[in-house]
């Protein structure tokens, strides 16, 4: 056979066709381009939805952390407590901003606590609905399985006696199982809906202490005290530090137990009368200063890990839904014409909450991290300016008068108009 010498010649280039297939193979689909767009709509759609509708539960009955863990060991920043002495206007703009800084502190642990210890609309919603479809089951237990088992038999008979066609049937005995889990175990299906909004996060919280430099340096902490003991970082640099240096003029009391605070300060206004002078508001000028900086620290990076956390909490409310309706979008997959939905609105949107959740959970744990380690540096700057805000303050107003009174001269030497 012939062989043309065309098709033997490496440096000739290929047909027509040859060129359009492989070009259709370098160029992306334009089928997995609008499957991206459709998913990250979904997504969209579903988180709002979820936003509002924690929203509008919320507003019926309020979150109550104590509901959620009952006799829980209250964490550091729960027991410290935000007093600063003194009068005048300055010690009121001090003890004012303080204040602030701790309940934004305090705010921001709280909610990115929930994200690991709760899903919010289990909390609210889940568990007390399936408390109560649980005691209507108890109430009406026979009339349930007398007429779940007469359905059953009715949709068995109907597929066997008419000979349908299709899975159409299959389909209805499968989710009228679901159902009849849902109603005979209404907690243990909420609670295994619930789980994988709670899993998530606590595995982002274990990863982040197996990545923390701090932790790494101290291999005794476990892991599930990890969050606690960046809080406990978080809630001393934002607040246990600035508390300490306006009270004495020194972090001597940042590492003191809650409970001690108040006796160590009392022992040392006592011996040293500097520390006496900080503690009765002798130091209005550097109270205002210290207090203003914490205030100025914390805000954003309160806002970021309250933003993270909200976010983490639209992707609970979602999951904890999608995983309910499992127990009929998995029986209606087994149709194949209805596959394709599926796995658009269900399966790729489960999918990315999970990616969202994960996300969104370790992008707080570092917030707060970063944040503590940038509020770190005040400690050395207060130290610096406590006692000398007078002097600095002379010498930023000699500048400035200075940098002035050179604009006012012209550049050529003469005298301005």
């Amino acid at each position: 056979m012939a062989t043309s010498r065309n098709s033997l010649d490496p440096f000739r280039a290929p047909g027509p066709g040859r060129v359009t297939a492989r070009l259709r193979v370098a160029l992306p689909s334009p089928g997995a381009a609008r499957s991206g767009r459709h998913l990250r709509t979904v997504l969209f759609r579903y988180m709002a939805a979820a936003v509002v509708l924690l929203a509008l539960v919320l507003l019926i009955d309020p979150h109550d952390p104590e509901r959620a863990t009952p006799g829980q060991q209250p964490w550091r920043y729960q027991r410290d407590t935000v007093d600063v002495e003194g009068k005048g206007v300055l010690n009121v703009v001090a003890r004012s901003s303080i204040r602030t800084t701790a309940w934004m502190a305090r705010g921001s642990i709280d909610r990115l606590r929930d994200v690991s210890r709760l899903n919010l609309l289990d909390l609210l919603v889940g568990t007390p609905t399936a408390t109560k479809v649980g005691g209507w089951r108890e109430t009406n237990g026979l009339a349930l399985e007398r007429t779940t088992k007469l359905a059953m038999v009715l949709l068995v008979g109907i597929g066997v006696v008419a000979k349908v066609r299709g899975r159409g049937w299959i389909v209805m005995i499968l989710v009228l199982l679901g159902l009849t889990l849902l109603l005979t175990k209404p907690q243990t299906t909420v609670r295994l809906a619930s789980a994988p909004g709670l899993e998530v996060p606590n595995a982002m919280v274990e990863l982040y202490g197996q990545l923390d430099p701090a932790r790494s340096a101290d291999g005794s902490l476990p892991a599930d005290q990890t969050e606690q003991a960046l809080a406990g970082d978080y809630w001393q640099s934002f607040v246990g530090n600035p508390l300490s240096r306006m009270q004495t003029g020194t972090p001597v009391l940042t590492g003191a137990e809650p409970e001690r605070r108040a006796g160590l300060l009392d022992g040392l206004r006592g011996g040293l009368t500097g520390v006496n002078d900080w503690a009765v508001g002798r130091h209005g000028w550097e109270r205002a200063f210290i207090s203003t900086t914490a205030v100025a620290y914390v805000v954003p990076f309160s806002i970021v890990i309250a933003a993270l956390a909200m976010v983490a909490t639209a992707a609970q409310a979602v999951l904890f839904l999608l995983c309910l309706a499992g127990l009929v979008v998995i029986p209606v997959a087994v149709e194949r014409r209805h596959r394709p939905a599926c796995f658009r609105y269900w399966l790729l949107p489960l999918l990315g909450t999970v990616a969202v959740l994960a996300v969104s959970s370790f992008a707080a744990l570092l917030a707060m991290r970063l944040g503590q380690a940038v509020h770190a540096t005040d400690e050395y700057v207060g130290l610096l300016l406590a006692g000398s805000i007078w002097p600095i303050s002379a010498v930023i107003a000699l500048r400035l008068l200075a940098r002035r009174r050179r604009r006012a001269i012209p550049s050529n030497g003469g005298t301005a108009e």
